[in-house]
Parts: structure tokens; C-alpha cells; sequence
């Protein structure tokens, strides 16, 4: 099976692609979209082709390899913390000069390109202004409005869609051997979230965890104060759970590879990767719990608005539609729009480095506010 073989409802983007890899592969691209579409996968599976000498055959082991992200000339470049920083970039700039250890080029790809500092931005322009013949960068991003024109002016734009809701049920039915009306809601929930709709599928853990949001938003305008309070206590203490889940599984990893590892320098160079890989998963953990909250109530107030102006083939939850319709009232639309846009404020705010807790209360109060 070739590279991009198993990627659904982005044709764009692998047309594109595809044309790129056929003849002469530009030096920068730049993957756009939402959340949770496969950007980040379709940059290891183009830098794969990249590398590979048959243009990505995807059997290779050079390709396998790429996809696992233990290739020598493949580099991710990921946050830290919330931010690219500076010195993230100069190391790059240290790597570019070097020539393919293994493949055909060297390429960068780098995460959440819009997270880099103004600082790492200007850097990362100075690069991209004469890179080496040998090198290609690769940008994914959901948000190209947060970075500098005139870098996205130098990449070649692959953009990249929410995956359609029948495709995706399809793929739900075909792959994981979901039932049909239960792909079909896993596929409206997701909201074109290829990997959500999979562990939705796949994962009872993130359904019970849907679950325990969704009541979370039907609280906001049903609860006392106290209550709101104690929902509080149970959003952080979700967070906390699902960050520590993360760290845990890299610590069993690390504590099984380093309990026979002889030469000391390398053990302490592996425990220092490993401690890092804990660090940013826990940090992606707590980013996509984040986003599961938010994204729960944006998506519980604008059905209950969808609803209201009878509306009802465009809910998300349809799984929740019978709860949905006793709860919509027809003359409180704006209301639902202004919690819509509160938590849509909070979402953004949750890019910077905020009070989590604080941030939730504030979300949660302007909703109310919103709904009186």
C-alpha cells in the first residue's frame, strides 16, 4: 500500500501532493485545516515520499521508518510548552546545512507552525528566504492567520477539510466494525475529526468521557452556583487524570528500556528523551482535555440554536437530539450564540499560558450570563 492510501475525504490534498512528489517538489508547504484531520500524519507521509528513492512506496523501510518518526532526516519541531521558541529554530538552522544521512533530502516538519514567537518567526523567515537544494520544510497549522504572510508567502498552501460525516461513518463501518447508527453519530460528533471519531469508535474510556461533557454543558444554565463550583472540581480533576495517564505510560516505557542499559552516558541521554517525551505529552494530554470541554459546549449550544430555528439535520449530537429538542426554546437563540461565543473565547484563551481553572470559571460564567 502507497503513502496517502488510507487518507479519507482530503482529494485536495493529496492531489496536490501526489503532483508534488510525480515533479519537482517545491522547498515549503504549508498543511492548513481544523483539528484532527490527519495534517500531522499526511506531513510524515509526504516527507516519507520525500525521502524514499521510489518517490514513497510506502513499504519501504525507509518509509516505515519516516511514519514512526525514527528517521535521521526527517526533524519534527514541535512546542514548547505553548510556544516555537528561538532556540528551537537556530538548532535548526544548525541542521539544515547538514547533508541526508540516509535519503534523498532532509526534511523539517514542523507542528503547530503558528506557535512560534515572533522571535523564532523572524528566524524561521531567514531560513525559508535561501534554504539548501537538499532541504524541505513542511508547516501544519489550524490556525495560518497567527502566522507572518510572509512566510505563508513562500509556501506552497495544501489545504485540508473536516472529514465529511458520511465518508467518515463509512470508514467507521468498514474499518472498525462499528453499526451503522452508531458510526453515524460517532461521525456527527467528531465534526470532521478523523482521530476523535475513531476513539469514539474504538475507546469507551472517550465515550464515557463525552459523555460526562456533555453534562457539563447541560449544567451550565441548569445549575445552582454550588453546583458550578463542583463541576469546576470535576473538569480539573478530569484534566489531571488524563495528564497523569500520559506520563505514567512513558514512565512503565522508559523504566522497561533503561533497566539493562549498561554505558551510563547513553542512559542518562535516553533518560532525558524520555523525560521530555513525558513533557510534551503531558502537555498534549492537557491541550486536547482542554479542547474536548470547549469544543462539547460550543457544539451543545449551537445544536440547541440549530434547534431552535428548527433546524434539525445540522445537529452534531444527534445522539442526544430527543434531549436537544426538550431543552430548545425557540425565542432564546441569541442567548445560545452568546455561550457559543463565550466558550469560543475561552478555546482561545487556552492558547496562552492561562489559569486553567480560572479560565473555565470565566467560560462558564459568561455562558450563564449569556442564557439569563
Amino acid at each position: 500500500m502507497g503513502i496517502f492510501d488510507h487518507t479519507i475525504g482530503q482529494d485536495l490534498a493529496v492531489s496536490i501532493l501526489r503532483r508534488a512528489l510525480a515533479g519537482d517538489a517545491q522547498h515549503a508547504y504549508l498543511f492548513t485545516g481544523p483539528i484532527g484531520v490527519g495534517k500531522g500524519d499526511m506531513a510524515l507521509e509526504f516527507a516519507a515520499g520525500l525521502i524514499c528513492t521510489r518517490g514513497g512506496c510506502g513499504e519501504c523501510e525507509a518509509c516505515d521508518r519516516v511514519r514512526q518518526g525514527i528517521h535521521p532526516d526527517v526533524e519534527v519541531v514541535r512546542p514548547e510548552g505553548p510556544l516555537i521558541r528561538i532556540g528551537q529554530i537556530r538548532e535548526l538552522n544548525v541542521q539544515l546545512v547538514q547533508r541526508p544521512f540516509e535519503g534523498r533530502a532532509r526534511v523539517f516538519v514542523i507542528l503547530q507552525a503558528d506557535a512560534m514567537n515572533d522571535e523564532a518567526a523572524n528566524a524561521f523567515l531567514r531560513s525559508l528566504e535561501e534554504p539548501p537544494p537538499h532541504v524541505h520544510f513542511i508547516l501544519v497549522t489550524g490556525a495560518p492567520e497567527r502566522i507572518l504572510p510572509t512566510i505563508i508567502s513562500r509556501c506552497q498552501q495544501v489545504p485540508f477539510s473536516g472529514t465529511p460525516a458520511g465518508p467518515l461513518a463509512h470508514y467507521l463501518q468498514q474499518s472498525l466494525g462499528t453499526g451503522e447508527a452508531e458510526a453515524q453519530a460517532f461521525a456527527r460528533a467528531a465534526q470532521g475529526n478523523l482521530r476523535y471519531a475513531t476513539l469514539l469508535a474504538s475507546d469507551e474510556t472517550v465515550r464515557e468521557r463525552r459523555k460526562t461533557q456533555v453534562d457539563w454543558a447541560r449544567r451550565i444554565q441548569q445549575g445552582s452556583m454550588l453546583d458550578i463550583e463542583l463541576m469546576l472540581d470535576e473538569i480539573m480533576e478530569s484534566l489531571d487524570a488524563l495528564v497523569d495517564g500520559g506520563g505514567a505510560e512513558i514512565e512503565v516505557e522508559a523504566k522497561e528500556r533503561l533497566e539493562w542499559e549498561g554505558d551510563a552516558a547513553l542512559k542518562r541521554r535516553l533518560e532525558k528523551m524520555y523525560e521530555e517525551r513525558a513533557r510534551r505529552e503531558r502537555h498534549r494530554r492537557m491541550s486536547e482535555g482542554v479542547e474536548g470541554v470547549t469544543s462539547t459546549m460550543v457544539s451543545w449550544y449551537r445544536d440547541l440554536a440549530v434547534l431552535a430555528l428548527g433546524v434539525q439535520d445540522t445537529v452534531f449530537n444527534y445522539d442526544y437530539l430527543s434531549e436537544l429538542e426538550g431543552e430548545a426554546v425557540p425565542g432564546r437563540v441569541s442567548g445560545y450564540l452568546g455561550a457559543v461565543d463565550a466558550a469560543r473565547v475561552a478555546r482561545d484563551r487556552f492558547r496562552y499560558n492561562v489559569d486553567i481553572r480560572s479560565t473555565f470559571q470565566d467560560m462558564i460564567f459568561s455562558m450563564r450570563e449569556a442564557l439569563l
